[in-house]
């Protein structure tokens, strides 16, 4: 199994690298948790529908911890974490949270490891191949 890439070209009006030619990872499937838990089920002794409860319960866990300020950290994945956006103030004393923190989103550190040569690689795709796609086709819709 391999990623596929596409060649894209950059075109915005200002960049200073416009006209270089970039690849660009294409994701055309997605797999869901149905899935997942299909797969999962086939390689161990746990039912399906139980996959199914305990990924659930995972996904809820996950959304009280993070909301709860913490970090989660799953062992051989990564870590994930909230973080915010927020306007700048010319001094301290003038900062609103309420009107200057305009967003919250999730960050994931995934696990790495250092190997002989000092080199990180992320546990999550180590061994990963990368090819050019063929043929680009749109994006599935999750069903």
């Amino acid at each position: 199994m391999s990623i596929k890439y596409r060649m894209y070209q950059d075109n915005r009006k200002n960049s200073k690298r416009k006209g270089y030619w970039y690849a660009r990872a294409v994701s055309p499937d997605v797999v869901g948790v149905k899935e997942l838990s299909q797969r999962i089920s086939e390689r161990c002794t746990v039912t399906e529908p139980d996959i199914l409860a305990v990924i659930s319960a995972l996904v809820f866990e996950m959304n009280q911890v993070l909301k709860g300020g913490n970090r989660v950290k799953l062992d051989g994945l990564g870590t994930f974490r909230v973080s915010i956006h927020s306007q700048g103030v010319e001094h301290a004393k003038d900062f609103n949270p309420q009107k200057d923190i305009y967003g919250a989103h999730v960050l994931f550190a995934p696990t790495v490891t250092v190997d002989a040569t000092r080199r990180r690689i992320k546990n999550l795709i180590s061994g990963l191949r990368i090819q050019e796609a063929v043929k680009y086709d749109a994006p599935k819709s999750a069903g």
